[in-house]
């Protein structure tokens, strides 16, 4: 059985060929599900760094497909790379969220350093 945050993961790759491809919309699901795969897992701040080295990947590679360009290859071979470490790197993080709070608990940037004073 493959952990909850590689659903997620498996779903940041390009897609195929498609008649209409947005920069803005491959990004936007991309960030979205890397936040959500953060989410199921107590990230290490290299984590969080591979978690930014993907999404720069994907950006670049949106930006160089919407526009056509001869590097797009290149582009999504850097994306791949990116994508394995970060495999890797999550299977090293501590599982320590329950799937309750993806939809209850604050994000990982917004939590408090304090959470008892919200109570």
């Amino acid at each position: 059985m493959i952990p909850q945050w590689q659903v997620f993961l498996n779903r940041v790759h390009p897609p195929g060929a498609v008649a209409s491809f947005s920069a803005a919309a491959f990004e936007l699901a991309i960030a979205i599900n890397l936040r959500l795969a953060l989410r199921l897992i107590k990230p290490t701040a290299e984590c969080l760094a591979r978690v930014d080295e993907v999404y720069e990947c994907a950006k670049a590679y949106g930006e160089l497909r919407e526009a056509g360009s001869a590097f797009t290859v290149n582009a999504e071979r850097k994306l791949a790379e990116a994508l394995k470490l970060l495999t890797a790197e999550m299977r090293a993080c501590d599982p320590e969220r329950r799937a309750d709070d993806i939809l209850v608990g604050p994000t990982l940037r917004e939590k408090p350093a304090d959470s008892l004073s919200q109570i």
